[in-house]
């Protein structure tokens, strides 16, 4: 019994595990470069890709951008990729963007995916530098296995923020972009089953005793 509590205690406390910096992106020159955090917990079970433009024009390669055009298309935009290890996870994933702006023409809004799916809200693109966007985006749990992240317009352009995407104009990341979460190992069904029985029977033998 002792044993069953002491492995109840143990997920417990992983469950309420607080997120923490787990790699960061900057830019150079319009190139991305990707650095993991080596400090942070379980961090060999996940491997971080660069972000990669698909379809998208280069319009601009200054220091400290990564800039892209042409987001008319809705597979158009910027892609991540996230592998998981096995009966691992990423929960309470984060990404942080270190300002985003876009020219008149560009992006009016931009929405982040997950295999798919959106994941927090649409970002509306700033037009000037000195109102460009910092905004913690919520990921939720990426699960193990190869996952894409996905950066796309759902909108027109910046001065226009409904409609079609702009064919033209740029959105750009600027300075950095952060991913932070807690990477933890997936309990089996099995061991999940066995966890949920013994707690049952735990509450029966109280009430037993009363």
């Amino acid at each position: 019994m002792k044993k069953l509590m002491i492995a109840l205690a143990i997920v417990a406390i992983a469950s309420v595990a607080q997120a923490e910096l787990l790699a960061t992106w900057t830019f150079s020159g319009g190139n991305s470069s990707m650095s993991a955090n080596g400090s942070a917990a379980n961090i060999g079970q996940v491997t971080f890709g660069e972000l990669t433009r698909v379809e998208l024009g280069v319009s601009s390669t200054a220091a400290n951008q990564f800039a892209c055009n042409n987001w008319i298309e809705s597979d158009n935009g910027i892609s991540l990729s996230v592998t998981v290890a096995a009966s691992y996870e990423i929960a309470n994933a984060t990404i942080g963007v270190g300002g985003l702006n876009g020219s008149g023409t560009g992006a009016g809004t931009l929405q982040w995916s997950l295999n798919g799916s959106d994941v927090g809200t649409a970002w509306t693109v700033a037009y000037a530098s000195a109102s460009s966007v910092y905004a913690d985006v919520a990921v939720g749990t990426i699960d193990a296995g190869a996952n894409t992240l996905f950066l796309r317009s759902t909108g027109g352009a910046v001065n226009t923020p409904t409609g079609s995407p702009a064919a033209a104009g740029s959105s750009r990341l600027l300075n950095s972009l952060t991913m932070d979460g807690d990477i933890q190992a997936v309990p089996e069904p099995a061991t999940m089953s066995l966890l949920g029985l013994g707690a049952l029977a735990m509450v029966l033998r109280r009430k037993m005793k009363k």
